[in-house]
């Protein structure tokens, strides 16, 4: 029976030096665009990486694809990148099916993703805050926002975020630590690995499904898998999401 494992990134597999267990013994996860170390593996998490391996084994990440290409862990199967808003087969080209399914509907949403965008970032320059503010774009689709920096300024963007969530049509935001996304509903992690199931499927009636993930945008498309992995130290765990 075919096992299949979806699996978020960071704070999962990887993690900053800062949020390693102190004095654990690691190794590199992840680099900067620079090609500097930025994010490491614990041996607990290389012996699970290890056993993902052996198996199936597709990254869902917030990562856009030249991100992605910085962690220090292979790929060889279909990717999840930019929260869901896309997915690429294992010769990292976009799914034809999955183009087809959200080509119009990112047309629709570009316009009001620039909308936000451009008004952020004028209240972020009138408010002085200490935030990024941008389009993640890639494979020339509009992704969705993000916005990092200090979680007591992303915390005035709230209204921002209100507006955007009450256009409907399952747009949402997700805030982790010092990042904020505001998601058009085609950036869904659950809805492209719901994709991806239904092609395994087609295959192997009988396949299982296990998922890993740390944060409460993961739990969507953890609740669609038979089995689930969660960090003991998470989003998850500190909210009482489970």
């Amino acid at each position: 029976m075919p096992i299949v494992l979806f699996s978020d990134i960071d704070d999962t597999l990887i993690q900053t030096k800062a949020k390693c267990p102190e004095g654990a013994a690691l190794e590199v996860g992840g680099f900067d665009k620079l090609g500097e170390p930025l994010s490491y593996i614990t041996e607990q998490q290389r012996k699970l990486i290890t056993q993902f391996e052996r198996h199936e084994f597709i990254p869902v990440t917030g990562r856009n694809k030249s991100a992605l290409d910085r962690v220090a862990i292979p790929f060889n199967s279909f990717k999840v990148v930019d929260h869901g808003a896309i997915v690429l087969n294992a010769n990292d080209e976009l799914v034809a099916d999955w183009v087809a399914a959200i080509d119009e509907l990112s047309q629709v949403w570009q316009p009001i993703l620039e909308q936000f965008n451009a008004a952020i970032n004028d209240y972020i320059k009138a408010h002085e805050l200490s935030l990024r503010c941008h389009i993640i774009s890639d494979f020339d689709f509009p992704c969705y926002i993000s916005i990092k920096g200090e979680p007591e300024h992303l915390v005035r963007l709230k209204s921002f975020a209100e507006d955007f969530c009450s256009l409907g049509d399952n747009a949402r935001e997700h805030v982790n630590g010092h990042n904020m996304a505001l998601l058009p509903p085609y950036a869904c992690k659950k809805k492209a690995v719901e994709f991806l199931q239904q092609h395994y499927l087609a295959l192997e009636p009988g396949t299982l499904f296990i998922a890993a993930g740390d944060s409460s945008s993961d739990l969507p498309y953890m609740n669609e898998c038979h089995f689930s992995i969660i960090p003991g130290t998470s989003q998850i765990t500190q909210d009482k999401l489970i």
